[in-house]
């Protein structure tokens, strides 16, 4: 078996949006955004139908800003390109569209071949799938933008499939020279943008704090409302983003408000409580992020209620109750070891969101440490085996790595 991606054609329907007829499932149209994906810019993002003035006609469109950088006008009865540019700075996997096909031209830079790349967007995206908003009256789209998402393609020449990994065919233990580039880059920024579908260009933009925006609500009165990782909740005028509003909610939101009537009082509501899927991957003392809390916040004019703040506090890291004294070479290995299986639910560097964070593990965890990560002695909570992954050896690598890493993060002036 050849590496992931690495065989000839599209593989439709990878990255594709369709189009199907309702009464019976047939296909009606179909439109590739990513060519055969090697990069993960799957096309689930939201769509948004449209009647839009094109070229001097009316045209009904669907229009998708794409995990891979792009926003894409589509002609929503036949699938015909219509349109597409860059909604995101730092682009390197592709210079642009077709404009006749939509296409991407792939630059040299989009695929690992003797050498590894680094690829913007990562897989994370330039747009995922918080909601974007549509104002007929002002004609823009309202869409969360994150710019310099990053991700380093590393092939791993000796990769065979196996059923139990990802089977990405990257290597995971890549230390070269793109690995500290990548280390030394700059952090990926968030920003609100009014979108014109039209013209293909940004009215405006606001850079926020955070990367993580929220899903988008635009209004009738001329307002665009968001809220942010930081639990921030604003509200900007639709025509040129001047912030008019904003209120600590003292917790992460990412859904998209909504607004509506009742005995003729307009409320906006919205569903706060940061962390979601992604846990793993955005640990709560990640920048400004602020996780939990789960509620429904709602907002009126003339409203008088108070919140009850109630501020995430994370805990120091304690002093380990047991000491490793594995050697450098068995905890650098135990670090790759753990990022390479371990860190998807428990954080990169051992540094955890959603799920436990290791540092913190207790002196009878690490008693038990081989017959939970080997013999499944926590499966009934979600903590399957990897007997059939790592051996004792390795295990004891990882252990080490995590005592050191708790070593280190217990430490008076560690971040």
């Amino acid at each position: 078996m050849s590496l992931p991606g690495r065989g000839e054609g599209d593989n439709l329907y990878t990255a594709s949006i369709l189009a199907v007829h309702a009464n019976d499932g047939q296909l009606a149209w179909y439109f590739q955004t990513a060519p055969a994906d090697n990069w993960d810019f799957d096309a689930t993002q939201p769509l948004m139908q449209a009647d839009l003035m094109i070229g001097g006609r009316q045209r009904k469109v669907i229009m998708q800003a794409n995990k891979n950088g792009f926003f894409y006008v589509l002609d929503r009865q036949t699938g015909e390109f219509i349109s597409g540019a860059p909604f995101a700075s730092g682009i390197t996997w592709a210079s642009g569209l077709d404009p006749k096909t939509g296409r991407p031209i792939e630059t040299s830079s989009a695929y690992a071949g003797k050498q590894p790349v680094i690829v913007s967007p990562g897989p994370s995206g330039a747009h995922n799938w918080y909601p974007m908003a549509f104002n007929p009256a002002t004609g823009l789209v309202y869409l969360p933008v994150m710019s310099g998402t990053q991700f380093l393609h590393a092939p791993d020449s000796q990769w065979k499939y196996d059923s139990r990994r990802d089977n990405v065919g990257g290597d995971a233990h890549y230390e070269g020279p793109l690995a500290t580039k990548l280390l030394a880059s700059p952090p990926p920024t968030g920003e609100l943008v009014g979108w014109n579908p039209v013209e293909q260009r940004a009215a405006w933009r606001t850079s926020y704090p955070v990367v993580e925006g929220g899903g988008v609500l635009t209004t009738a009165g001329n307002l665009v409302v968001q809220g942010r990782g930081d639990g921030m909740l604003a509200a900007y005028r639709a025509t040129d983003g001047k912030k008019l509003w904003e209120f600590d909610a003292g917790t992460g939101i990412l859904a998209p408000p909504i607004t509506y009537r009742i005995n003729g009082v307009q409320y906006v509501s919205v569903m706060a409580g940061y962390i979601g899927g992604g846990g793993g991957w955005n640990p709560p003392n990640m920048g400004k992020i602020r996780p939990g809390y789960g509620r429904i916040l709602t907002f009126a004019l003339g409203g008088t209620a108070k919140l009850n703040a109630r501020q995430f506090q994370r805990n120091a890291v304690p002093t380990p109750a047991i000491r490793t004294n594995a050697s450098a070479k068995t905890i650098h290995e135990g670090g790759l070891l753990f990022n390479d299986q371990c860190a998807r639910c428990h954080g990169y560097n051992a540094v955890a969101g959603a799920l436990p964070d290791l540092r913190y593990a207790p002196k009878d965890i690490h008693e038990q440490f081989e017959d939970i990560v080997l013999r499944g002695a926590r499966e009934d909570s979600g903590m399957p085996s990897f007997k059939d992954i790592y051996t004792p050896d390795q295990v004891r690598a990882i252990q080490s790595y995590i005592l050191w890493r708790a070593a280190e993060s217990s430490k008076p002036d560690s971040k």
